[in-house]
């Protein structure tokens, strides 16, 4: 999640290092970590299996993941598994950064990051119909304009996100413990974006 102003916690990392953005900008790493939230460990050959990739090119990119602190090795049930856990619930950078090789770095991530929480919302909407009623009710979508002024509009987007962040941290443990989620609980993406509209046409 981009741009994002609270502290960071434990269940957050800060990603600042250019070289570990453009390490985490790669759709298949994405979605290993978005296994790893819903197993809480897996090894490659599962993440193989669950995303129909090969065994090798999984090993290959947690391994990457690995290399910059986005996960680590768990502990193995037997000498011949070798699973993988995530270091932290989730990421956040900010397209703010010190030199040219960050910035770019940050704005090919943040794309990234919103194509594909586009392309999973445009997938929610698609088969919401064929969801049960209290999922449709529960699941909400809202947006308003507004004016603000920048510092005004970091200040609501650091309140609205500080709620995403004390939620995470209640819940880190039903990320990395499959056996603590109650029934009928199910993987959720909360989604929070502020950001300026370009300026209105001029009137004909």
């Amino acid at each position: 999640m981009p741009d994002v102003h609270p502290e960071p916690t434990a269940s957050t990392t800060e990603v600042t290092d250019p070289r570990a953005m453009r390490a985490l900008a790669h759709p298949l790493r994405l979605e290993l970590l978005d296994l790893l939230a819903v197993e809480g460990t897996a090894t490659a050959t599962r993440c193989a299996e669950a995303l129909g990739e090969s065994q090798a090119s999984c090993s290959f990119h947690l391994r990457q993941l690995a290399k910059y602190g986005f996960v680590e090795e768990a502990e193995p049930a037997s000498w011949r598994e070798r699973p993988w856990r995530l270091t932290s619930v989730s990421q956040r950078w900010s397209s703010v950064q010190a030199d040219p090789a960050g910035t770019l770095a940050a704005a090919q991530l943040g794309q990234m990051f919103v194509e594909r929480e586009t392309a999973r919302l445009l997938a929610w909407h698609r088969t919401v119909t064929a969801w049960p009623r209290p999922w449709r009710q529960a699941a909400k979508v809202s947006t308003t304009p507004a004016w603000l002024t920048p510092a005004e509009l970091q200040d609501v987007t650091a309140r609205l996100i500080q709620v995403v962040v004390e939620l995470e941290d209640r819940l880190r443990e039903r990320v990395e413990d499959p056996a603590t989620r109650p029934t009928g609980a199910r993987p959720v993406q909360l989604l929070v974006a502020g950001y300026p509209l370009p300026d209105p046409l001029p009137a004909d």
